[in-house]
């Protein structure tokens, strides 16, 4: 299943990474799709071994995400399932958020309308 890009097609991704605080945000920066979903997964596991409260994804970066993307986020909110509120996904582009509400994983999964005012001040990506 693939779902439309906003702009041309790139196979890389940036992981922008910082903690600060309770929170530990993340900000996947490309595509998240079979060639670049595991370099991914990596680093969000290693935060997830952390003490950090809270986790957030701010997908404001993604311009494309296939089924493998949405998969390591059902599989992200199961493993954080047990410390309830840990892991939050910080809503996106609208083409990226309609592949979580086409499949119904924007109702199941933790999103949050925002990111922390502060937090990460990173240039917007292109």
């Amino acid at each position: 299943m693939r779902w439309p890009r906003l702009h041309h097609r790139t196979e890389r991704l940036t992981i922008r990474s910082e903690r600060k605080g309770d929170t530990h945000v993340l900000a996947p920066v490309g595509e998240l799709a079979i060639e670049t979903v595991g370099q991914f997964d990596l680093e969000l596991r290693r935060v997830e071994a952390t003490d950090a409260p809270e986790i957030r994804v701010d997908l404001s970066g993604v311009e494309f995400i296939d089924s493998d993307g949405l998969k390591l986020f059902i599989k992200a909110s199961a493993r954080c399932q047990d410390r309830a509120g840990r892991l939050l996904l910080v809503r996106s582009s609208e083409a990226v958020l309609r592949a979580f509400r086409t499949t119904g994983l924007e109702s199941r999964l933790p999103f949050a309308d925002r990111q922390i005012p502060g937090h990460l001040d990173w240039p917007t990506p292109r």
